[in-house]
């Protein structure tokens, strides 16, 4: 069984094998696409686990939730425009898939990771036309909801999921080039997650009904009689 490497260990892989441009360049690429996958996963968990769970939500916090579902939506939707930016913008770099098949030497590699990079702009168009006229900039005529305006493109989870995938694509086309191997971006094991905190809040759900059913009985505990304590 391979131990784990730490942060710093993968990067010094990266440069390793594949040389201090492109190994930079893509392990900070690489942190970038792990990153929204662990917020992704983070929404999926909550939003996309159970009714019962978002009865669980609603019930414990509803506008809370519904704020939090809101950020969480749209922060990854231009996670993904970002990703899929040109290799510059207003003269400077970015951070982007868009600069990957340039900086990899081997031509085979370099032209299968520019063909899936634009099979994963494609798959993403839905976020950046999001990001342009609904999250990064307001179109006035949406906004106003003028007879001119231009609706948005439906975005469902199966969405993302499959830009995400896309987005996956890409990197692990050199994953398998130069390490042998893929990465299971979408996976995580994680203990303080939003797994964690519904645990949490169906133990503070239980315990205030079972608090306020003793003050409907008149059999109040010592500790229900308690201020609620601030955090």
């Amino acid at each position: 069984m391979d131990r784990y490497k730490s942060a710093d260990e993968v990067r010094e892989e990266h440069i390793q094998v594949l040389g201090p441009v492109l190994g930079i360049f893509y392990h900070a690429l690489q942190r970038d696409v792990t990153w929204i996958h662990a917020k992704w996963l983070e929404f999926r968990k909550l939003y996309a686990r159970s009714e019962k769970r978002i009865d669980l939500l609603n019930e414990a916090a509803a506008f809370f939730f519904r704020v939090v579902q809101d950020v969480l939506w749209e922060d990854v939707l231009l996670h993904i425009a970002r990703l899929t930016d040109p290799p510059k913008s207003a003269g400077r770099p970015n951070l982007t898939i868009n600069r990957l098949a340039e900086l990899i030497p081997d031509p085979i590699v370099a032209e299968d990771v520019h063909n899936l990079v634009n099979t994963a702009i494609q798959k993403c168009s839905f976020a950046r036309e999001w990001r342009n006229r609904h999250l990064a900039h307001r179109d006035l005529d949406l906004a106003m909801e003028t007879r001119q305006a231009t609706a948005l493109p439906g975005v469902s989870r199966q969405s993302v999921i499959d830009a995400l995938s896309a987005i996956s694509a890409v990197l692990n086309r050199v994953e398998s080039h130069y390490f042998d191997s893929e990465v299971a971006f979408g996976h995580f094991l994680v203990h303080d997650d939003a797994d964690a905190l519904v645990h949490h809040l169906v133990v503070a759900v239980r315990y205030g009904e079972r608090k306020r059913e003793r003050f409907r009985q008149g059999k109040p505990l010592p500790e229900d009689l308690e201020p609620e304590p601030e955090a």
